[in-house]
């Protein structure tokens, strides 16, 4: 099991910075995301902590129950167990050996996720659920479904946090080998994105319904308005690990506000 040393030297803005005595540097074997740059594996983690952090502030949310949709192996459970370790953490996945270590690991409760958002069920409601890395893999309307479904999962005046791509990705593709995609494929998702739908995706090859996506800040403004009960507490661009843009909705209706 590799073991990150706590003695590197990280970029890190508060709460993080004061976390980073506390978080486990225990990484999983099977760990998906982990490419044997601890540095930029804690900084990543240690950066969604940093935006989610700032979505409750804003939102005046307390997080005693928080949920990790699409939690992977930990990378940013870590850091939400040692910045908050009275909650009652929940990780959920599609990878059953990802959840046992973050129970194991990070004490937290887990439940198997699944493809099918409509059949989606969660065993509570939560303050806080963050989904990192989950919606920029959907089409809209499978990126719209779930906002909604984990908007419904939250306690009122809870928050979902979740990152989209956006104009910096767009931008990007040739350099980053089209992210997986392909050129004809990525040619697709940018027509898309360029149309008056303002998001633009494409499957992977061997994958329908689970490919790529972008979306302009105008998509997720417009999907905030449109979900009713729900208040645009943030949307910024590379506010995550300087290249996920982060959207955070609170379940709050605007006419109810003081």
């Amino acid at each position: 099991m590799p073991v990150l040393d706590r003695a590197v030297a990280l970029t890190l803005r508060p709460p993080a910075r004061g976390a980073h005595a506390k978080v486990s540097l225990k990484v999983a074997e099977h760990d998906a995301m982990y490419a044997g740059n601890g540095v930029h594996y804690l900084e990543c983690g240690a950066s969604a902590l940093s935006v989610i952090h700032a979505a409750t502030v804003l939102a005046g949310t307390r997080p005693g129950a928080i949920l990790d949709f699409g939690s992977g192996a930990g990378r940013v459970t870590r850091w939400l167990r040692a910045h908050w370790p009275q909650a009652r953490i929940t990780a959920t996945d599609l990878r059953g050996d990802d959840l046992a270590f973050c129970e194991a690991e990070f004490g937290c409760a887990t439940f198997l996720s699944a493809t099918d958002i409509g059949a989606l069920k969660a065993p509570q409601r939560y303050d806080v659920i963050w989904a990192g890395s989950v919606l920029t893999h959907l089409s809209a309307a499978a990126a719209e479904a779930l906002l909604v479904k984990l908007l419904s999962w939250t306690r009122p005046d809870g928050v979902v946090v979740a990152s989209l791509h956006g104009r910096f990705v767009a931008g990007r593709g040739a350099a980053q080998e089209f992210y997986g995609l392909g050129e004809e494929r990525w040619a697709a998702l940018q027509a898309g994105y360029r149309d008056g739908a303002a998001y633009g995706y494409a499957d992977y090859a061997q994958t329908p319904g689970y490919g790529i996506s972008i979306a302009r800040p105008a998509w997720a403004a417009a999907v905030a308005e449109r979900l009713e009960g729900a208040r645009l507490v943030l949307l910024g661009e590379r506010l995550w690990d300087d290249h996920h843009d982060v959207v955070a909705l609170q379940r709050r209706p605007i006419d109810a506000m003081p």
